[in-house]
């Protein structure tokens, strides 16, 4: 009688211990949808037999006196209850903070479209916006007219009044009236402060002024065009900044990269344009500007450029900071670059063939552009030389990386976002670990000649600019029509 009542409860607990963990481990991982049907089914029958032979070793011979072999298996069952439990445990939080994680990088909806400023000198007296009550506000009229116009609905709101507003034709303008005396602070999207280096007259603005306040702009909802990404060619527009900073917002792009993907002949086109490149900009009635100011007027606009030059759609966008790329490197175990040539980057050098680096080593690789005369284009090459190696790691070990999967998107988070749904993630890594086959990789990159040009962004100020080669760009349209349309590349392809 001692066992029956003393045991009992107690080996019911121990099952309900184990089955409640296994059930919460289920559920999350059914939510994250990234293992495939096989697996799961595995894992059910594993799970299953666990749980049988948990019960059996719990509670066969409850009803007994003591004996070894009860204590034995009274003694293994908990042991296994405790493993069983541990190990749901571990694997709920996987997949819960991987359904996170891939929930924020994919929060494009909630992406800001812009963010204003308010600056005013570094010698102004004003330390709060509600010290420039009285001033005089210079805003631009003929670029980012609706976000200013927030802006300023937004500072008067603060400051309690309508503020005074001047208008000014360009950023230029707006900054020399600042800089003149003429108004005391000035509304300004806050991307456009990193254009000014691009001039030699206001270089040192973010020196010789202070950001006094901020309006965050949200991100109107657009529709894309979504396909089946498991099954129908797309293309993925891949911007990027090579900066330190962290902060994704609308902004300039030093990184232009279409990836054509064709998920049914697991080919991958990496297409570079250069920055400076001489482009139509959509937000300007086609005036032309640096590829790298459209950034300005949003991702989509830069979208828009790109599909236009290309005469493609672009169906999503993926924005990263370069900076982040040094982290998920670290988090899949390094990547190894075929460098086309030897060089030296800060304290790395780097051989001309095979170089295997960390995170570091390839963030300094893909930055560099100073050791080469090809300048902005060999950095792009290498960039997309990156990316490929990174593709290569992940795929090229029948999907065993992807199972790093919480580690490597932690690496990017707030350094990376999407308009890719959290689903549509969800198939390729499924997919992905499914079939586990390499994809064949293969790049190209526009280029053309350097000029000085004015441009929409920056007006009555000649700017480097790249003029585009046609050729270049034709052969870049037809690489995409031959990715969607189903055809291998090789490196023939994709040569000079």
């Amino acid at each position: 009688m001692w066992e029956k009542k003393k045991w009992r409860p107690v080996a019911g607990f121990v099952f309900l211990f184990q089955v409640l963990f296994e059930a919460i481990a289920l559920i999350n991982i059914h939510r994250l949808n990234m293992v495939p049907t096989k697996y799961l089914m595995v894992l059910y029958a594993v799970l299953a037999g666990l749980t049988v032979l948990t019960a059996f070793l719990l509670f066969k011979g409850t009803g007994h006196g003591p004996s070894h072999h009860r204590h034995r298996r009274r003694v293994a069952s908990v042991v296994i209850a405790l493993i069983v439990g541990i190990g749901s445990a571990i694997a709920t939080a996987f997949a819960a903070e991987a359904y996170s994680t891939v929930s924020t990088v994919t929060a494009a909806s909630n992406k800001l479209a812009a963010v204003e400023g308010v600056y005013v000198l570094k010698t102004d007296q004003a330390r709060t916006i509600q010290g420039t009550k009285n001033y005089k506000f210079g805003v631009m009229t003929g670029y980012d007219a609706d976000n200013t116009q927030k802006a300023v609905e937004k500072v008067s709101s603060k400051v309690k009044k309508a503020i005074t507003t001047i208008p000014e034709k360009s950023v230029n303008d707006n900054v020399s009236a600042l800089y003149n005396g003429d108004v005391q602070a000035i509304i300004m999207n806050e991307a456009y402060a990193d254009s000014l280096v691009d001039t030699e007259a206001y270089a040192d603005f973010r020196k010789k002024t202070r950001l006094l306040y901020e309006v965050p702009i949200k991100k109107k909802k657009t529709s894309n065009k979504a396909v089946d990404v498991t099954k129908t060619p797309f293309v993925l527009y891949i911007s990027g900044s090579d900066t330190r900073s962290k902060i994704l917002d609308t902004s300039r792009s030093d990184v232009n990269i279409l990836m054509i993907v064709n998920p049914v002949t697991k080919q991958i086109l990496l297409l570079n344009t250069p920055r400076d490149y001489y482009v139509k900009n959509p937000a300007a009635n086609g005036a032309y500007d640096k590829l790298t100011h459209c950034g300005l007027y949003g991702i989509d606009c830069s979208e828009q450029a790109l599909g236009s030059l290309y005469n493609t759609d672009v169906n999503y966008y993926s924005q990263i900071n370069f900076t982040g790329f040094e982290t998920l490197i670290d988090a899949i175990g390094g990547i190894t670059v075929d460098s086309p040539q030897s060089f030296t980057a800060g304290s790395y050098s780097f051989k001309k063939g095979e170089n295997t680096l960390n995170g570091a080593q390839a963030l300094a690789f893909a930055r560099e552009r100073h050791a080469f005369n090809e300048g902005d284009n060999m950095r792009g090459e290498n960039q997309m030389r990156v990316i490929k190696a990174v593709i290569a790691k992940i795929t090229s070990d029948g999907g065993n990386t992807l199972l790093h999967y919480k580690s490597i998107m932690d690496s990017l988070s707030g350094t990376f976002t999407t308009d890719l749904t959290s689903k549509d993630i969800s198939k390729i890594v499924k997919k992905q670990l499914d079939d586990g086959t390499s994809w064949n990789v293969q790049s190209y990159a526009v280029s053309g000649k350097t000029g000085m040009d004015t441009t929409y962004s920056m007006p009555g100020t000649k700017v480097s600019v790249m003029y585009e080669d046609s050729g270049k760009v034709v052969k870049g349209a037809r690489l995409i029509d031959k990715v969607k349309n189903g055809e291998k590349l090789t490196s023939t392809d994709v040569a000079e």
